[in-house]
């Protein structure tokens, strides 16, 4: 493989990264010409998407007659929407405010759209578990009205905001009847899809999750912890009875990633720079957990979880 073609790609791995700007020098053109035909030849024989392709020759040829690499968005595609998937207490609302921070970090502004905050405001707090039973028609609709405002504020950031590029959508999403109508909203209006699955099959996890964050949540003030306990597991059984997991066999056409247990990864149809960051970014991302002891004469041992202080539960 040539070196221009090692800056773009890890040895042995299909993860991009950055080159370093120290040691490319400035290409004549007939360079620029023998090196596009290189990249071009290389991504036949790789499963990336030929918008990827486009991006890393625009990325190239951005770089062309410069001294200095700078970072630069994708050629198209430059508003995107990530749309979180999931049951309550995977922790999704912390997996959605790191990837904000870490994207807001590289200059790719981005915002975290909580549809439960937005819930909260138009419909009250204090809802039953009952609010979210697939069979409660009144119940769906609500839930389906808020989700539709949710979308029409990310458009309107959108189009108020020109630096804009990366809505975070925090909800469930755990139909595909949800998934296609954040599609229809968006794709119309130029504004590219992907989908963050946050899975988890730990049952003890599941418990402190709720026990150590949901019961605190605006929805539970003034309610008992075993009361609010007992009310969100609830919640989440009747989430359970319509969710409707990622898979390759019925939503390949789409691109998402599908985190289990923050172990395991299913990457589809990423196609663009950012997207590629996005997914290498939640491939390293741990949840803080410090064990403090806190007196030399006592034995008690804490876990601390730190997590996003903006988080609001939903």
């Amino acid at each position: 493989m040539p070196d221009f073609l090692k800056t773009f790609y890890v040895p042995s791995s299909e993860h991009l990264i950055e080159y370093d700007s120290a040691s490319v020098t400035t290409p004549t053109d007939d360079m620029f010409e023998s090196q596009k035909k290189q990249l071009m030849e290389v991504e036949k024989s790789r499963t990336w998407s030929g918008s990827l392709m486009d991006t890393k020759l625009g990325e190239f040829q951005t770089t062309f007659g410069q001294e200095r690499y700078t970072r630069s968005l994708p050629m198209s595609h430059s508003k995107q929407c990530y749309a979180m998937v999931g049951l309550p207490a995977r922790g999704k609302s912390y997996i959605a405010h790191r990837l904000a921070r870490y994207l807001n970090w590289i200059g790719v502004k981005s915002k975290v759209f909580n549809v439960g905050k937005y819930r909260r405001e138009l419909v009250g707090v204090n809802m039953s578990c009952d609010y979210y039973d697939p069979n409660n028609s009144d119940g769906a609709d609500s839930r389906k009205m808020v989700a539709g405002h949710v979308l029409t504020k990310i458009v309107e950031w959108f189009r108020d905001d020109p630096e804009a590029k990366i809505a975070i959508l925090d909800a469930t999403n755990t139909t595909r009847e949800r998934r296609d109508m954040i599609l229809d909203r968006c794709l119309p209006e130029n504004i590219k899809v992907m989908f963050i699955e946050s899975a988890l099959d730990d049952p003890t996890i599941e418990e402190n999750n709720i026990k150590e964050h949901k019961i605190r949540c605006p929805d539970y003030q003034g309610c008992e912890p075993d009361t609010a306990f007992k009310d969100f597991s609830e919640r989440i059984t009747n989430y359970k009875k319509a969710y409707q997991t990622l898979c390759l066999d019925l939503d390949r056409e789409l691109s998402f990633i599908r985190v289990s247990n923050i172990t395991q990864f299913h990457i589809n149809n990423i196609s663009c720079n950012v997207q590629s960051k996005s997914a290498y970014f939640l491939m390293n991302i741990r949840t803080n957990t410090q064990l403090l002891s806190t007196s030399p004469d006592t034995a008690r041992v804490r876990s601390i979880r730190r997590v996003a202080s903006e988080e609001i539960p939903t």
